[in-house]
């Protein structure tokens, strides 16, 4: 027992320093690669996460879009999603977030893909959402992200970026059942 634990320690250890600084971390669960920034004090995942969780789709369930967008995730599946080492980000890591950015904080985190200038490197892309009956919108005009933020009752906050504009908003009122993007901050 001691010595699984303490090999769960390393691992832990080694996941997170491997993290810093690289640009990159490897998520052991499955072995994806993903890029990584820092911005302001915080260490952001520069790419939506791609961790095939229960209650998790790919855009219209076509792998493709998990390739290129990531997975959508419910808010629960969401909360528990992230790998060793990061977690899934408060509304108040979102606000600092936003807050180190500025003016045309959505301009400056959009991927250079999508009207952005992704001038941060967080390379944030229109994967869309599901509902909670299955059906999926949005893709190619808007990107949500869950926080960790529980809402009054059974909703749940999340962020977004809308095509038109350049803001990163705050929403709330949306069912945990609907199904977001996943961004994780290094803890």
């Amino acid at each position: 027992m001691k010595k699984t634990l303490l090999i769960m320690l390393v691992a832990a250890v080694a996941f997170a320093w491997s993290a810093s600084g690289a640009g990159s971390v490897k998520d052991p669960r499955d072995g994806q690669t993903y890029k990584t920034v820092k911005i302001g004090k915080q260490t952001w995942m520069a790419e939506n996460l791609n961790y095939a969780a229960d209650s998790s789709w790919c855009y219209k369930d076509d792998p493709a879009n998990c390739k290129k967008y990531g997975r959508l995730y419910t808010w629960e599946a969401a909360t528990k999603a992230c790998p060793a080492g990061w977690h899934l980000p408060t509304s108040k890591e979102w606000d600092e977030l936003r807050k180190a950015l500025g003016e045309n904080a959505g301009t400056k985190l959009k991927s250079k893909d999508w009207d952005g200038t992704d001038a941060v490197g967080f390379h944030a892309l229109p994967a869309g959402g599901r509902d909670n009956g299955g059906d999926f919108y949005y893709m190619g005009s808007g990107a949500r992200f869950w926080p960790a933020t529980e809402g009054d009752g059974t909703p749940a906050y999340y962020r977004y970026l809308n095509s038109d504009d350049a803001g990163l908003y705050s929403g709330s009122y949306r069912s945990k059942n609907y199904a977001y993007s996943v961004r994780c901050l290094q803890d």
